[in-house]
């Protein structure tokens, strides 16, 4: 098992922890992501767009554990290689 730090834009961050109606994670899989990892979802203030664009990587403070209960990676199913979507429920 692993613990991976994945920043997390503030919709995603909501979705997941505030409103809980988003329980998947979609990855680029560069981490060889496996079911039993520790996701440590860290809330950034601006988008990941807004980041690569140039605004500074700024984090809220906030943070959440999610479990990788599934994983099913790419190419398969229109899934591109190299990326993967996890199920994931809370690990706190």
């Amino acid at each position: 098992m692993a613990i991976h730090e994945l920043k997390t834009d503030p919709a995603v961050f909501k979705a997941v922890v505030v409103v809980g109606d988003k329980n998947f994670e979609l990855r680029k899989n560069d981490r060889a992501f496996e079911v039993g990892d520790l996701l440590l979802l860290q809330e950034t203030t601006r988008t990941g767009a807004e980041i690569a664009a140039g605004a500074p990587l700024e984090y809220t403070g906030r943070d959440y554990v999610a479990r990788v209960e599934y994983i099913l990676v790419g190419p398969i199913y229109g899934l591109a290689d190299g990326w993967c979507i996890m199920a994931i429920n809370g690990g706190n």
